[in-house]
């Protein structure tokens, strides 16, 4: 649970920025299309072949304030390689989701970034693929010092993952928007080091997050 603890700092910060971008766009009404989002979070299974997942409790005032509509926060752990994760997706109006990033609230938080930011493409079921960003964090000052791996993106609709280099610009105009964590925690000089374990949870588990977000809606076509 400890990858999370530092994001219910962010929920806050993205709260205050969603109120104003809200405030100024007009977008406080209510959106079939964004409770259809939030409705298909619902539909996320707790197990993706060896992948099997626990709920994570997780304080809602903190997702409230930070203009987040549903969330689903879940780790998964592998019954055959012993890896495990800790997901989040979220699911909100563009302004409030697109703000945030993870460099800046784990730096927030006590973490330093360990290397250089990349881009991870993640192959899809028609032969495209969805694009996520991908980073480290260090903590060396506890008395465990560990690691962090984050992959994130967003998706307009749960059926395209997107990366961009600016999402304010491409994504804040949203009327509803989701963004998913992927996290993994590991000790320093450790084996899990070298085991891209969130790598594995996506390529087995996101083309059927993404049919349950996406292709199963009854009312997709109003989310187009």
């Amino acid at each position: 649970m400890r990858p999370f603890s530092p994001l219910a700092c962010c929920f806050v910060i993205v709260g205050g920025l969603g109120v104003v971008h809200g405030i100024f766009s007009d977008r406080w009404g209510p959106s079939q299309r964004l409770e259809s989002s939030v409705e298909a979070l619902t539909r996320i299974p707790s197990s993706f072949g060896d992948w099997t997942g626990e709920d994570i409790p997780f304080d809602p005032t903190d997702m409230a304030h930070a203009g987040i509509e549903g969330r689903l926060v879940r780790r998964y752990g592998n019954a055959r390689t012993r890896e495990s994760v800790s997901l989040l997706i979220v699911c909100g109006r563009g302004g409030p989701i697109c703000v945030h990033t993870p460099d800046v609230c784990y730096a927030g938080n006590g973490y330093s970034q360990a290397g250089e930011e990349k881009m991870a493409l993640i192959s899809t079921s028609g032969g495209g693929s969805d694009s996520f960003r991908v980073i480290r964090f260090k903590k060396m000052d506890s008395v465990t010092p560990s690691q962090l791996e984050i992959y994130w993106s967003w998706s307009r609709d749960g059926g395209l993952w997107e990366a961009p280099e600016n999402p304010r610009l491409s994504l804040a105009r949203s009327a509803s928007l989701y963004k998913m964590y992927v996290v993994r925690e590991f000790a320093p000089g450790s084996r899990s080091e070298n085991v891209d374990s969130c790598r594995a949870f996506l390529d087995r588990a996101l083309p059927e997050i993404s049919q349950k977000l996406h292709d199963e809606d009854p009312r997709n076509s109003t989310k187009k």
